[in-house]
């Protein structure tokens, strides 16, 4: 399976999105996540629906800006955001592959001279941003419903969970996914 994954080409964004718009996206996106979950948490129990669409919400903003922002501050620029479906698609099964090739997901596209000119933790540290945040989230959102007793935070918390298992795993086993670039980055550093 490794073989096939590290024979696929770069994603072709659909568009690519300038910083500055990008980042507003991004953050307004997850401003937006964080007032839906705190609106389920005025709701109590009944706030199901707000605090999933929070988290769903905020699943879509968090992993590029984190790329972007700890790239910046270890001075690794970006040139703008791909707009495009899933980079991990082919790891999905066959009927929700079709699902993620679509969706709508920005990715901080790197100026190469930048990267390469890093040090590999820098490096390192920028690759690992989107996951490590990403999961952070994943947890953050179903124990802030899980303490103001919302219906479904535990079922949140379970999902997440197992969504994160799998995304962890499509990271290391992908050849670009974040974890396996940040493991290369650190290893020729040595």
């Amino acid at each position: 399976m490794g073989d096939t994954i590290a024979k696929h080409a770069r994603i072709e964004p659909w568009l690519i999105v300038p910083v500055p718009l990008g980042n507003a996206i991004q953050i307004g996106g997850l401003v937006g996540g964080v007032l839906m979950a705190r609106r389920a948490a005025r709701q109590g129990r009944e706030g199901t629906g707000w605090l999933y669409g929070g988290r769903l919400l905020a699943y879509f903003c968090e992993h590029a800006l984190s790329h972007y922002a700890v790239g910046r501050m270890v001075g690794i620029r970006c040139t703008g955001y791909g707009l495009h479906g899933s980079t991990h698609r082919r790891l999905y099964p066959p009927g929700i592959r079709s699902i993620f090739e679509h969706l709508p997901f920005l990715s901080a596209r790197i100026a190469p001279d930048s990267r390469q000119s890093a040090t590999p933790a820098a490096q390192a540290a920028m690759y690992l941003a989107g996951p490590v945040v990403t999961v952070l989230a994943s947890i953050l959102f179903p124990v802030y419903g899980l303490t103001h007793r919302i219906r479904g935070s535990r079922g949140l918390l379970i999902g997440s969970s197992l969504w994160m298992a799998a995304m962890l795993i499509s990271e290391v086993l992908h050849s670009r996914g974040d974890i396996r670039r940040a493991w290369r980055a650190i290893r020729q550093g040595r």
